[in-house]
């Protein structure tokens, strides 16, 4: 069930931001208390550039070519060309690095992670010399999305600048939300009642509680920040996860000429994100109050955990011995997803004029310092998330030459633009930002190998996402991949009749649209960070064991 009620869901901004009576905010660090459409985009695009080690050194350029277990991910049509038993498994490790155009990354810009590329297993049903020649069916496990990354980035400000506590101000202000109603928010055990307010202003609630914020005669701004204060600001995003599919498949071969498969796809989501961002204050001369913020620092940690069902419908025609035509068409995933939001924050304050008479350290540092936490969001049971991914189309040809090389290629189109929220915590949201947000997106892939002898192949493979924003220069309440591309390259050995072995190094490129950790604005102000760019390349390597019997 939803342990927390929110009593203000009619604030949330269709991009994940947070609005009310004409303020807008958003960013990367507010308000990430929401799955927001970014997340539904996110968690919905897929490369399958993963899966085997074969799969993923031809870039995933399999619509036509079969006998593989990556196969049954994307047009199981190719399970029908299996002639023995198989049985897969594909350890692999992943080496994600970012960049940024911030001060060099103070808390590291790289995320290793050990996983599981794909596990399967083939089964021959049927095996003739006429007619329906084979039918065999495949239960696999393939990835398909990597959510491992970390970067950070500083900044140095100057006196003036803007804070995140300016925003937090004018949430507060445009929510109607009052110091006395906070001071009057705490129930018999003396415990803040969070439940008492909408999650979209918790970040506020805790600049309040940490000495951010304040509401003097009526008016809400910064408390212990003097506003010539030099702003420096830190900041760390660290994920973790993966999207994945477990997929049992049927594949019919019809006399070597024509392959018809389906597959039901039960798919998973795991994802886990860490956000911090730090404020440091740097003063020319002694401000004029009571009290002085030397620093802040805020965590926030959300986990999306999900899954999902859908259909693959595939065939695959073969004109003449060296060329095959392939075809899948992939529904959308009807995802079912739990959420779960908590943040806190602290601060070191230094009473110049300690009016309150708060406890102080021998330098004069209110000790213990201001800290507070949330009590846990989660969205869950009646109250989950469910949404739809893009229905897919995917068309494909390869060629043999000399019976040696093979050169596939793949186009697949994805209606990014038809994805929809079904059901929420907050009631239906996103359906027009959706339409006008996203397109449908663009996917070429392509792959050779040689098989210079019988016992040994080598392979290369390209791929290429053009995106599905229909503005990539437009600073969303997140920063969204608009753009991927991938190359690869492999070697496959058979070792035995039965024993083979394939082997796969890929390098991978997402660029992401420039956002801004936090900004703020009505027709009156407007406070905004400056602007960021991250890019995000992975590195990985895959091994594929496979047993034929």
């Amino acid at each position: 069930m939803k342990k927390i009620v929110s009593l203000f869901c009619s604030v949330l901004l269709l991009c994940g931001a947070a609005k009310a009576q004409g303020f807008d905010s958003g960013g990367l660090i507010i308000d990430p208390s929401a799955i927001n459409s970014f997340d539904m985009f996110n968690t919905s695009t897929t490369q399958f550039s993963y899966g085997t080690a074969r799969s993923a050194a031809l870039a995933g350029a399999m619509t036509s070519l079969g006998a593989d277990a990556s196969c049954m991910s994307i047009n199981p049509a190719g399970l029908g060309m299996y002639r023995s038993n198989e049985i897969t498994a594909t350890p692999m490790m992943t080496f994600a690095r970012a960049t940024n155009n911030g001060v060099a990354g103070f808390e590291g810009n790289a995320k290793n992670r050990f996983a599981i590329g794909n596990f399967g297993m083939v089964a021959k049903l049927r095996e003739s010399s006429t007619g329906v020649t084979a039918i065999n069916m495949g239960l696999a496990y393939n990835r398909l999305a990597d959510f491992n990354y970390k970067y950070s980035f500083a900044t140095n400000g100057t006196a003036g600048n803007a804070s995140i506590a300016d925003v937090f101000a004018g949430q507060l202000a445009a929510g109607g939300i009052t110091s006395e109603q906070l001071k009057g928010s705490y129930d018999s055990s003396g415990a803040f009642m969070w439940g008492n307010y909408d999650p979209t202003y918790w970040g506020a609630i805790l600049g309040y509680k940490t000495g951010l914020v304040y509401d003097k005669d009526g008016v809400w701004g910064r408390d212990m920040i003097a506003d010539n204060a030099a702003v420096d600001s830190f900041t760390t995003v660290e994920s973790k996860g993966s999207a994945g599919e477990w997929v049992w498949s049927l594949g019919m071969n019809f006399n070597s000429k024509f392959y018809l498969g389906f597959s039901l796809g039960i798919s998973t989501i795991n994802r886990e994100q860490h956000t911090y961002y730090g404020e440091g204050y740097h003063y020319s001369a002694e401000p004029s109050l009571n009290y002085r913020a030397d620093y802040f620092n805020y965590d926030q940690v959300s986990k999306m955990k999900g899954t999902g069902i859908n259909f693959k419908l595939g065939a695959i025609y073969r004109p003449i011995e060296a060329l095959r035509i392939g075809v899948a068409f992939h529904t959308p995933t009807y995802n079912t997803v739990t959420y779960s939001f908590q943040s806190g924050m602290t601060s070191q304050v230094k009473a110049l004029n300690n009016v309150d008479d708060y406890k102080v350290d021998a330098d004069g540092f209110i000790n213990p310092a201001f800290s507070e936490k949330t009590i846990k969001l989660i969205d869950d049971g009646d109250y989950s998330w469910t949404y739809t991914t893009p229905t897919r189309l995917m068309f494909g040809a390869s060629y043999t030459f000399a019976k040696q090389v093979v050169l596939s290629v793949d186009y697949e189109r994805d209606w990014y633009n038809s994805m929809r929220l079904k059901s929420s915590p907050y009631g239906p949201l996103y359906k027009g930002y959706i339409k006008d947000t996203f397109k449908g997106s663009n996917t070429v892939r392509a792959g050779v190998e040689w098989r210079f002898i019988p016992q040994m192949a080598v392979r290369m493979g390209y791929g290429l996402w053009s995106g599905a924003l229909n503005d990539k220069d437009a600073i969303y309440s997140t920063p969204v991949v608009y753009k991927s591309q991938y190359m690869s390259a492999g070697f496959g050995i058979a070792l035995s009749e039965h024993f083979s072995i394939d082997a796969t190094y890929q390098y991978s490129t997402n660029k992401l649209t420039p956002y801004k950790s936090f900004y703020g604005y009505d027709d009156v102000v407007d406070f905004a960070s400056q602007t960021f760019q991250t890019s995000i390349a992975r590195h990985n390597a895959m091994l594929t064991l496979s047993v034929h019997f």
